[in-house]
């Protein structure tokens, strides 16, 4: 919430049970959607943060895709969010 880029050193690993919504899957500050699009909710699921880069070649960005993927990739908040069950688009 501060701007400030976190010093990830070893994996971490963070839960919301009874899930969330944000305004973007590419903005960590953004406040709202960007025009024409809704805000992103998810189920229950856990947050898999590791030093380093999440490898997009492995995990999808998409986050109708059914299984892990990554939020806010390319940034220094990214993280894999691995749903606790399965989400519908």
């Amino acid at each position: 919430m501060s701007g400030t880029e976190p010093k990830i050193t070893s994996t971490g690993i963070a839960y919301m049970l009874q899930g969330g919504s944000d305004a973007s899957n590419t903005d960590p500050f953004a406040m709202k959607p960007p025009k024409g699009e809704e805000w992103l909710s998810t189920g229950p699921h856990i947050m898999v943060l590791v030093p380093g880069k999440v490898d997009t070649a492995r995990f999808s960005t998409d986050h109708h895709s059914g299984g892990p993927w990554v939020m806010w990739a390319g940034t220094p908040y990214e993280h894999l969010m691995v749903p606790m069950e399965e989400t519908t688009k």
